[in-house]
């Protein structure tokens, strides 16, 4: 898979393309801020990727679809994208074609027909990549995974901000779990691990835990024997505290009289009549109602009878308070003649009995006060009786009432007695119920341990040669010898591209580590990693060794790999940050720039139009071989929008 073209499509529909030569060096060369290092974004958008990494600004604002045109051979598949609102979309656009496929001129005809699923299921199988299944490693979390284009290309791009990062070799290696997924594919991309490696290394991993499981089943079957007499001695024990079995029965020491006496507790059957527990908490519900009936009307009378009791003694201080008056004034009737004892003549002296000159009413005042005493006390000794009479009634009700809530009290204990006995028989038969399911699973583990131990044993031993056979398979294609062989040739390259670009450390041996994913050379004081390197041009120069070495071998090695690599500003580290345009600068290390790109052409040339490098770049070298690799030139005025294109909006207004 090579690039044929990369474009945008404005808002009014017109289209802005850049044309790229397949198998070649292909060098795009401008000044800063003209939108080269979009292109690697677009790509990667157009191939598959749902996350949109197109810088926000004038080329968001002004392009409303983005397309890449791919080759495979003869065959051709254009991927064109709409511009997202959001940060994120899986819809697309894809039309396969022969070499008659171009990009169309205008958008006009651009309408979604695919999601992001089917452009990685049309590129996978055009690659040729395999039915491979990458493994999560164990006590991971991440799931297996099957390979597909959406690997493959992490190896097809180096941004600016990677190609001189000294922490990460590849694309998007810093993401979430992007490292792993790159060391889980490396091997598959360089060939060291096969689909068939991977199937025999999958059939061995589960002979190998069905062997374990077998073994722990034996373990626990042998297990179960030895602890046979001790399990079924406490079963018996149990038993005969239920009263399912007799105490002789509890010294049991011949295994067919241990089964005997088991069958025994497993057919015991209990006598289910007992009383109906849900009658007796019915009767003990209606006597808790009739309790509290009782103790209120209790209440209610004990209430009464201080009423009236209180009453009475108040009534009977009145009384005796009214008996002493009447006293003092009976004593009026000793004052007065026998004539005039029962007279109201006020006119004689009471005490002389004459006339009186002048009538004192007085006397007459007392003794119709002593005739309205007597009739009160009259009157209060016949209510005193009849209180009397209710008092006593109400406390033989209150004796009748107390007597009432003793027979309740006596019934709620003989219900409480019954619902206890009943609870007691349930609980009893729920202890035999539990433990003849204990005696049954007893027997019925014994007759399966008894009949299986024999067929474990020889699963067992098939499953062990069945092991046997795989770990010779898998050690005569062992994919870590595999993979130690390819990262081998690998370092050989990289070695040899380092000596070219004249790197620090290139004297010694470069290697690639596929676990850490990094690079390093081994001198005589210990292995320098490209973290341990100094200054960015060794950065950025490791990093292009590498990844040449790595599409060296892809092609070499006919890898199910996309043929293009597409490099962001590899000569950023011979430039100061503010230059605009790099072919302006004196003071470059332009022998150093000469030689990044004479390694791009030389590694290129090398393996005939197998191999297609994309550079997005400053530099603009006068030699005839750089001219003629140049592809667009975006200086004056030149962009990859180009002035004047308008904005969504000024479209619509």
């Amino acid at each position: 898979m090579q690039i044929l073209s990369v474009g945008v499509y404005g808002h009014h529909g017109r289209t802005r393309q850049v044309d790229f030569v397949a198998g070649k060096l292909n060098i795009l060369t401008g000044k800063s801020k003209t939108g080269k290092s979009a292109l690697l974004d677009i790509v990667e958008f157009c191939l598959g990727r749902d996350t949109v990494t197109i810088p926000t600004g004038v080329i968001s604002d002004k392009t409303a679809w983005y397309s890449t045109l791919v080759a495979f051979g003869e065959e051709r598949v254009l991927i064109c994208r709409p511009n997202p609102e959001t940060a994120s979309t899986n819809r697309g656009m894809v039309t396969i074609g022969g070499r008659d496929l171009f990009a169309p001129p205008d958008s006009s005809g651009l309408e979604v027909n695919a999601d992001t699923d089917v452009v990685k299921d049309i590129l996978t199988e055009r690659l040729g990549i395999d039915r491979f299944t990458v493994d999560a490693d164990q006590g991971s979390l991440r799931d297996s995974f099957a390979v597909s284009s959406k690997q493959a290309i992490f190896f097809s791009f180096q941004n600016q901000n990677e190609i001189a990062n000294r922490s990460v070799l590849f694309h998007r290696q810093v993401e979430t779990d992007i490292k792993p997924t790159i060391r889980g594919v490396l091997p598959y991309f360089l060939g060291a691990a096969t689909p068939e490696q991977s199937a025999i290394q999958r059939q061995l991993l589960q002979a190998r835990r069905s062997l374990r499981r077998i073994e722990m089943d034996i373990r626990s079957a042998e297990a179960h024997f030895s602890q046979q007499n001790d399990r079924v001695f406490q079963l018996v024990r149990s038993a005969v505290s239920l009263g399912v079995l007799d105490e002789t029965d509890q010294v049991v020491g011949d295994p067919s009289r241990q089964r005997e006496v088991l069958e025994r507790v497993a057919a015991y059957r209990l006598d289910s009549a007992g009383g109906a527990t849900g009658d007796v908490g019915a009767r003990q519900a209606e006597l808790l109602g009739e309790a509290t009936s009782l103790r209120r009307r209790l209440q209610e009378l004990d209430d009464q009878i201080g009423v009236v009791a209180l009453i009475d003694s108040e009534q009977s201080d009145a009384t005796s308070e009214l008996a002493i008056q009447r006293d003092r004034l009976t004593a009026l009737n000793l004052m007065l003649p026998r004539s005039k004892q029962n007279s109201t003549d006020v006119s004689t002296c009471p005490l002389c009995d004459q006339d009186l000159p002048n009538p004192d009413e007085s006397v007459q005042a007392l003794q119709v006060l002593l005739v309205e005493l007597d009739g009160r006390l009259t009157s209060s000794r016949s209510s005193l009786a009849r209180r009397e009479a209710l008092l006593s009634e109400l406390r033989r009700s209150r004796d009748r009432m107390r007597d009432a809530l003793r027979e309740n009290v006596a019934d709620l204990d003989a219900a409480a007695n019954q619902n206890r006995a009943l609870a007691d028989g349930r609980a009893r038969r729920e202890q035999i119920a539990f433990l003849q399911g204990r005696v049954s699973q007893e027997l019925g583990g014994e007759v399966h341990l008894v009949g299986g131990v024999g067929d474990l044993r020889a699963a067992e031993r098939r499953i062990r040669g069945q092991v046997a056979k795989l770990e010779e398979l898998f050690e005569a294609d062992d994919p870590t010898d595999s993979l130690r062989r390819a990262v081998d040739g690998l370092s050989e390259l990289i070695t040899d591209y380092a000596r070219a670009l004249q790197l620090e450390g290139s004297g010694y041996s470069a290697r690639l580590d596929p676990i850490e994913l990094t690079v390093s050379y081994l001198r005589p004081g210990g292995r320098v990693t490209l973290a341990r390197m100094g200054n960015a041009e060794n950065w950025v120069g490791y990093h292009l060794a590498a990844h040449l070495a790595l599409h060296h071998w892809f092609v070499t090695h006919d890898r199910p790999t996309p043929r293009f690599l597409m490099l962001d500003q590899p000569t950023q580290a011979f430039f100061p940050e503010e230059i605009v345009d790099a072919a302006e600068d004196e003071d470059a290390d332009w022998s150093a720039v000469r030689r990044q790109f004479e390694l791009f052409r030389d590694v290129v040339a090398s393996l005939n139009g197998e191999l297609q490098v994309i550079v997005c770049d400053h530099a603009n070298l006068a030699d005839d071989w750089f001219q003629a690799a140049i592809v667009d030139n975006w200086r004056n005025g030149v962009a990859l929008i180009p002035d004047g294109w308008p904005t969504k909006d000024e479209v619509v207004a």
